[in-house]
C-alpha cells in the first residue's frame, strides 16, 4: 500500500512538472520552433507537384498578371491576391517548386505565430500548450504549408481577422480597432475565399457585443468597417468570383461536397453528422480511433467557453454555420482541405475540453486523466515525428519522368495516363523531355476504352506508360487495370516505381 502511494506521488509530481514546463515561456517557444521546423522540413523535401497543384501552377506560369484576373483554365479557381503573389515569386525566383511554394510556407509560419497570439488571449494557461501543440504538429497544416494552393493562406488570413476581432472586443470597440478589422477583412478577401465566413462571424459577434454593452454609437464605426469590407468583396465578386461560382465544371467536381439544404431525409441529416465527425480527422489531423473522444472534448470545451468567453465561442459557431450554409447554397464545398481554415477555430474549444476532461478524470485517477490527453495528442505528435524523417510525397511524378528520360531511346513511345497530364506538362520542359507523347483519355464509365487505346500501340517495340494521380475510387485501381491489359499484349521490359507515380516500359511488338 505504501509502495502504491509512493508511485502515485511520483507520477503526480512528474505530471505537474511536465505541465509547468509545457506552459512556461521556454515550453511555448519550443512548441512554436517545432512547428516551424516541421513546416520547413516538408518544404525543403521539395516533393513533386501533384496533379492538384500542377494545373494551378500552369495558370500562374502561362499567364500574365492581367491574365490572372480572367477565369482560370484547367478547372481551377484561386483568390487574386494569392495568384499575384505566386506570379511575383515565380518572376523573381524562378518557376521551380520551391519558388511556387514560398508564399504558402510563409503563410504557414505566420499562421503559427498568429495562433499563439489568439490562444494567449482566449484560453486558460493549462490549455494553451495543448492547443498550440496540436496546431504545430497538425499533419495537414504542415503539408499545405508547402502546397501550391491557397489553403495555408486561408488559415493565416482567418487568424488575422480573429485576432483583430479580439483587439476590437478587448479594447471596448474603440474606433481605430473597429476600422482596422474592416481593413484587414477588405484586404483578406483578396487572399482567401473563406475569409468572408470568419469576418462575417466576427462582425455578428461585435454587433451582439454592442447590443449587450449598449454602446450604440459604435454602430457607425462598425458600419464603416463593414462597408469597406463589403465593397472589397463586391469588386472581387464582379471581377472574378461570379464566373468561378457558376462554372459548370467546378460545380460538377464539388457536387459531392455540397450540404443538403434543407435536409429532406435521415440520410441528409446523417450527412451533417458524418462530415462534422470527419473534420476531426481531416483537416484537424487527429487519430481516427479517437474521434469520438475528440467530439466529446470539443463540445465540453464549447460549454466551458460559453461560461467563460462567449465571444470566442460565437466566432467559432457562427463561422461553422456560415460555412455549412454556403455549402448548402453550392457556393463553397464542405470538404477536407477547403476546411483547413476552420482548424484553429475548432482547436480552441477542443483544447479547453481536453484539459477540462483530464482534470475532471484526474480527481479519480491522475493516470486516466493523462491517458485522455495522450489519446488525442500522441498520434499527431508521433505522426509529425515520422513526417520529419519521411515527409509526405503523394505523387512523385518527377523522378519517374526523369527515369524515362534517362532510359529513352529513339523510336520510343510515351503514353501519359490522363490523370498525370498536367503534372507531366509542368515537368516536360524542366526535365528536358523532347520526344513525342500520347495523352490518354478518361474512360471511367467504360474501361474497355483503355484497352482500345492500348491496342492502338500494338506493334511498337518500346512503349512507356507514365502514371500519376491514379483513379482508385470508381471500382478499380486504374493503374492495375492498365497493367493487366498490357501483360496480355506484350512483355514488361522495365519499370520505375515512386510514391503515387510509376513508369513502365513494355515491348508490344508482334
Amino acid at each position: 500500500m505504501e509502495r502504491k502511494k509512493t508511485l502515485k506521488w511520483t507520477f503526480d509530481r512528474y505530471l505537474d512538472h511536465g505541465i509547468r514546463i509545457m506552459s512556461s515561456r521556454t515550453g511555448i517557444s519550443s512548441i512554436i520552433v517545432l512547428g516551424i521546423v516541421l513546416r520547413i522540413a516538408q518544404f525543403l523535401f521539395n516533393r513533386s507537384l501533384t496533379e492538384g497543384e500542377a494545373p494551378l501552377a500552369l495558370n500562374i506560369l502561362e499567364r500574365s498578371y492581367a491574365g490572372l484576373l480572367q477565369p482560370l483554365g484547367y478547372v481551377q479557381a484561386a483568390p487574386i491576391g494569392f495568384l499575384i503573389s505566386e506570379k511575383f515569386a515565380s518572376t523573381m525566383l524562378g518557376t521551380g517548386e520551391m519558388a511556387l511554394r514560398l508564399f504558402p510556407l510563409i503563410a504557414g509560419i505566420l499562421a503559427l505565430v498568429l495562433f499563439w497570439q489568439v490562444v494567449k488571449k482566449t484560453l486558460e494557461r493549462s490549455a494553451i500548450p495543448v492547443a498550440l501543440l496540436l496546431f504545430s504538429v497538425g499533419d495537414h497544416l504542415i503539408y499545405f504549408a508547402s502546397e501550391v494552393k491557397p489553403y495555408s493562406g486561408d488559415v493565416m488570413v482567418g487568424l488575422l481577422i480573429i485576432l483583430s476581432c479580439l483587439w476590437v472586443l478587448q479594447n471596448k470597440l474603440q474606433p481605430r480597432y473597429v476600422l482596422l478589422l474592416g481593413v484587414i477583412g477588405a484586404v483578406g478577401f483578396w487572399f482567401s475565399y473563406p475569409a468572408v465566413f470568419v469576418f462575417t462571424a466576427c462582425i455578428l459577434v461585435s454587433v451582439l457585443w454592442i447590443l449587450h454593452t449598449k454602446k450604440y454609437r459604435m454602430f457607425w464605426w462598425l458600419s464603416i468597417a463593414c462597408l469597406a469590407a463589403l465593397t472589397s468583396f463586391l469588386v472581387q465578386y464582379l471581377a472574378v468570383l461570379r464566373s468561378s461560382s457558376t462554372s459548370p465544371e467546378l460545380l460538377t467536381f464539388w457536387q459531392h461536397a455540397f450540404a443538403p439544404l434543407p435536409p429532406r431525409s435521415l440520410s441528409d441529416i446523417a450527412w451533417y453528422g458524418y462530415v462534422f465527425l470527419r473534420m476531426f480527422k481531416f483537416p484537424l489531423g487527429l487519430w481516427e480511433y479517437g474521434l469520438i473522444l475528440a467530439v466529446i472534448s470539443f463540445f465540453t470545451g464549447c460549454v466551458v467557453q460559453f461560461r467563460k468567453c462567449r465571444a470566442v465561442l460565437g466566432v467559432v459557431m457562427f463561422t461553422l454555420i456560415f460555412t455549412f450554409f454556403a455549402s448548402g447554397l453550392q457556393l463553397y464545398p464542405f470538404e477536407g482541405r477547403l476546411l483547413l481554415f476552420l482548424t484553429p477555430l475548432m482547436l480552441l474549444p477542443l483544447a479547453l475540453g481536453i484539459v477540462y476532461l483530464a482534470k475532471a478524470i484526474a480527481n479519480t485517477s491522475r493516470l486516466l486523466g493523462a491517458v485522455v490527453v495522450l489519446l488525442l495528442i500522441a498520434y499527431p505528435v508521433a505522426n509529425a515525428g515520422y513526417r520529419l524523417i519521411q515527409p509526405r510525397a503523394p505523387e512523385e511524378l518527377r523522378p519517374a519522368l526523369e527515369y524515362v528520360v534517362s532510359q529513352y531511346q529513339d523510336g520510343d513511345v510515351l503514353y501519359v495516363y490522363y490523370g498525370a497530364y498536367n503534372a507531366f506538362r509542368y515537368y516536360q520542359g524542366r526535365i528536358g523531355y523532347t520526344g513525342d507523347h500520347i495523352v490518354g483519355a478518361e474512360s471511367r464509365d467504360d474501361w474497355s476504352g483503355y484497352n482500345n487505346e492500348l491496342q492502338g500501340l500494338q506493334g511498337k517495340k518500346r512503349v512507356w506508360i507514365l502514371f500519376s494521380h491514379v483513379a482508385t475510387a470508381f471500382g478499380a485501381d486504374e493503374e492495375q487495370l492498365f497493367i493487366s491489359y498490357l501483360n496480355t499484349m506484350g512483355e514488361r521490359i522495365d519499370m520505375k516505381l515512386e510514391p503515387g507515380a510509376a513508369a513502365y516500359l513494355y515491348d508490344l511488338s508482334p
